[in-house]
């Protein structure tokens, strides 16, 4: 535990969990809780009534007047605290930005810290607050200093006329002392500040050169900086006065000065004769600790400097060293942010920090690369997360609640995750607990690393070798077999070997003029083949070969990026297709006579979906020509034909049963939705494979419109257009085994029907019973189930509503009733329409409690009220009618 500090903290954090947290960490720390805020207009109140010591400063908040999102809240709300009660301020953020830094160190923030805190982090940048904050009431002193000069200054000039032309010069020094105090404390990067001050050092003692020095701490010595006015090679005399001056300075902690030294009086024998009259050597120091030297000199002035400039330069030299030790810790924090956000953008892996309640609170830059999504996006978001794609939600939950109560395997598990775009990618998941600085767990680390290119290739390499293996295994008729660069055979395989043993022709491990017999022109367009697809270009070849018809495929293997050193070639005998499409095509006259006059939907195709015929139905149908069919896809008229898309086409075709019937439907360009049946016959050859499909289709859109109509009268009340009361007690079946709980139920019976179809007609009863059951819906959320169980009853399905959210639901329904009860009194057309009354009851499922149960409960309700309001029928349901669905 850390001592108790006497210092006390205002928090101010508009984020409730957040400021409790950075309470909590402060307490920790042993610092004080001064007060709470919430906002940047009660920050400024309770800065100056509480006057803290320290003040932790949220930069976005909320404006609690216009209640919009302030990014500037936190610098604006501490520009008001500083002119009301200078007090050192640490401004807190979730993101970073240079601009709004620099903003922020000009209103007067002493550190600049993004969360999440490290408690570290909290405690050195308090330090670092405190201490610029001292500087710069030390500053502010010596401004103030300035100021009082200035004053005083001016009253001597107008008591001592006789000593205008001092008092002048003197007036004239202070305010360009207050300038340039003014100016350096503008700048913030220490080379520009370094070379303003020895300028304006200069500047303030009509001198014309300067140079100044710095301390290394680590080697105890001084190291020339910057100069002024001196040339790059100035001669080594010059630089040795100045470092001795210098180092005279830092020892004795004093003032040096020198002069006459161009006349050869020096003071000190050890320093050199220059052409330099006079030099005045000023230690830099702040909080007791030695920065530097700044040494002035003048080449045209002798005579020791007065005491007015080397109280001058005292004071300039302490307003240095303040703006020195501000920019050095400028310098070191933006060191840090760069180092740091150079540390996250390096790193190759996504990371984030889930804390207890489960919401993001950190995402490096590789997380948010691989997710599609900002840093601020994520922020705050719990469960379901946006980048988990909805079908691996529930294993994704389980995932995260198995392994946030015990250790996730160190090898990680595999999961999928979706990106921003849409895509999912594949990612190995690391989990670890967060421990803060006294080992209490306050999160967890979750580590992705994209495996997306090693499951692809894994998966490749898998496919490459299934369809290697299928090709040599099912390739009817056929041998797949691998050809170097001397068209030499390394390796052969499948069934249609043995034509070739038959015929003495040996592949393996032979050329290919050596195997083939050399009768010229087979041989040759093998052999150009080859040599073509060695050049990455993709061959196929007829050839009749031993009064038998082959297909050749000659594919190139590519090893490497360019490099293409195998050639795969696939033969076979295709002598039974060739055969069997020379019979088709001379039957294609016969049957185009036949089904060109059809007025049926006509169509043949490949079994890879190319359209080989289509008659004059099919395209006036799909509106397209001859030419834009034949040859083309039939995917886009009939997706649902080839067996790899539609999984009951795959099944139930057969040789023996080639004939499969299916319904499809197409969204026509005016976005109408237009239906077919289709008839779809497999022709299949000798050996059982598929090698043409036909398929016959007609129209069949009225009768789908006559069933989607009569599904729809079979859910809904015919009267009022709600879900009827056979709808209502399958949603009740439903909802009973579901996770939508907790479900309340409404039931509504209106008062007065019976009245008003007596007196009024049954016209007037139906009109009543309309307006009511639309006064109902519009009071109801989508996913409510709106229904009309009975003559004067109505029913509402309330779906992940409790008992306090269904009161409320019952005041606002029947608060648009009053509604539109009124308005109808105050409308003359409408004082003959009858006003709606309706009595209501309400009840909520309770633990493994059945909604038949629930239903009887808001019947009970339901009549209590009704007796209540002076209604017939009264007495509860289970004594007259037992239940609606009982």
């Amino acid at each position: 535990m850390r001592r108790t500090s006497s210092l006390r903290i205002l928090v101010v954090e508009d984020e409730a969990i957040v400021n409790r947290l950075i309470q909590s960490q402060l307490q920790r720390l042993g610092y004080e809780i001064a007060g709470v805020a919430f906002d940047g207009v009660s920050a400024v109140q309770m800065a100056a009534d509480l006057k803290p010591g320290l003040i932790l400063m949220d930069l976005h908040m909320m404006d609690p007047i216009s209640g919009v999102e302030d990014p500037e809240a936190g610098i604006k709300a501490t520009i008001a605290i500083q002119k009301i009660l200078p007090t050192p301020v640490i401004m807190l953020t979730a993101y970073e930005n240079q601009q709004l830094i620099k903003r922020a160190v000009e209103a007067g923030v002493g550190a600049y810290l993004l969360k999440p805190v490290q408690d570290s982090e909290l405690e050195r940048a308090i330090i670092i607050s405190l201490s610029r904050f001292d500087d710069m009431i030390s500053l502010r002193r010596v401004n103030s200093e300035l100021n009082r000069a200035n004053l005083n200054l001016i009253k001597e000039v107008t008591a001592r006329m006789q000593a205008e032309d001092a008092a002048q010069k003197k007036a004239r020094q202070m305010s360009l002392l207050f300038e340039t105090s003014l100016s350096l404390s503008s700048q913030i990067e220490i080379e520009d500040l370094l070379a303003t001050v020895v300028e304006k050092a200069t500047t303030l003692l009509g001198a014309d050169k300067a140079s100044l020095y710095l301390l290394d701490e680590d080697q105890h010595r001084l190291n020339l900086v910057v100069m002024y006015n001196q040339p790059e090679g100035f001669p080594g005399a010059d630089r040795d006065l100045g470092l001795q001056l210098a180092e005279q300075a830092v020892d004795t902690g004093q003032i040096i000065q020198v002069e006459d030294l161009s006349s050869g009086k020096s003071p000190e024998e050890s320093l050199p004769v220059l052409n330099i009259h006079r030099a005045i050597a000023v230690p830099l120091k702040t909080a007791g600790r030695d920065l530097g030297v700044l040494n002035v000199y003048d080449t045209e002035v002798s005579g020791h400097f007065c005491d007015d400039e080397i109280n001058l330069m005292r004071l300039f030299a302490d307003l240095t060293a303040i703006m020195l030790e501000n920019a050095r810790l400028y310098g070191s924090v933006i060191r840090e942010k760069n180092f740091r956000k150079a540390i996250e953008e390096s790193i190759i892996s996504g990371i984030s920090i889930i804390d207890l309640n489960g919401r993001i609170v950190y995402t490096n830059p590789g997380f948010c690369r691989m997710v599609g999504f900002s840093a601020s996006e994520l922020a705050g978001s719990i469960e379901p997360f946006p980048f988990w794609p909805p079908e691996e939600v529930g294993r994704l939950e389980k995932i995260f609640r198995t392994y946030t109560r015990e250790n996730l395997p160190e090898s990680g598990i595999e999961i999928q995750l979706q990106h921003k775009d849409g895509h999912r990618f594949d990612a190995l998941l690391l989990l670890s607990q967060v421990r803060d600085n006294h080992s209490q767990v306050y999160g967890w680390l979750a580590a992705i690393t994209d495996i997306s290119a090693l499951k692809n290739a894994q998966r490749q390499l898998f496919r490459s070798e299934e369809l290697y293996r299928t090709l040599v295994e099912n390739f009817p008729n056929g041998i797949v077999g691998l050809f170097d660069r001397d068209l030499r055979c390394t390796l052969v395989a499948g069934d249609g070997l043995e034509f070739f043993q038959k015929n003495d022709i040996t592949l393996k491990g032979v050329r290919l003029a050596d195997a083939l017999p050399k009768n010229g022109m087979t041989l040759s367009l093998i052999e150009n083949a080859l040599k073509e697809a060695f050049k990455g270009n993709r061959k196929t070849l007829e050839l009749n070969f031993f009064d038998r018809h082959f297909n050749f495929f000659f594919i190139p293997v590519q090893t490497g990026k360019e490099s293409i050193e195998q050639v795969m070639l696939m033969s076979q005998d295709v002598t039974e297709q060739f055969e069997s499409r020379q019979r088709l095509q001379a039957s294609e006259a016969r049957y185009r006579a036949i089904v060109e006059d059809q007025t049926d939907l006509i169509c043949r195709m490949l079994p890879d979906g190319e359209l080989t015929f289509v008659n004059d139905a099919f395209c006036q149908y799909f509106d397209k020509s001859i030419d834009e069919l034949i040859g083309h896809s039939i995917l886009p008229y009939l997706p649902q034909a080839l067996p790899e898309n539609n999984e009951l086409v795959h099944k139930q075709m057969s040789a023996e049963k080639p004939v499969v019937r299916i319904e499809n439907s197409l969204v026509q360009p005016n976005g109408s939705i237009r239906w077919q049946q289709w008839s779809i016959h497999g022709l299949f050859g000798k050996e059982g494979l598929l090698e043409e499909l036909q398929a016959v289709g007609h129209d069949i859109t009225d009768r789908k419109m006559l069933e989607e109509n009569l599904r729809f009268i079979g859910m809904h009340d015919n009267l009022t257009g709600l879900y009827n009361r056979s709808y209502f007690k399958a949603e009740m079946d439903r909802l009973n085994n579901s996770r939508s709980h907790p479900v309340s139920i409404i039931l509504g019976d209106v008062d007065g029907l019976k009245i008003t179809n007596d007196t009024r007609g049954h016209a007037a009863g139906d009109n009543l019973l309309r307006q009511t059951a639309a006064v109902l819906k519009s009071a109801f959320r989508p996913e409510d189930v709106v229904a009309r169980i009975g003559g004067d009853e109505f029913a509402i399905l309330l779906p992940k509503t409790n008992e306090r959210l269904v009161q409320d639901i019952l005041k606002r329904v029947r608060a648009i009733i009053e509604q539109y009860n009124r308005e109808n009194q105050e409308k003359p057309q409408k004082h003959n329409i009858p006003e709606i009354r309706i009595s209501l009851g309400a009840a909520t499922t309770k633990d493994g409690e059945n909604l038949e149960d629930v239903l009887e409960r808001a019947d009970r309700e339901m009549f209590v009220e009704k007796a209540r309001r002076g209604g017939r029928d009264t007495g509860p349901l289970s004594e007259h009618r037992m239940t609606p669905f009982g």
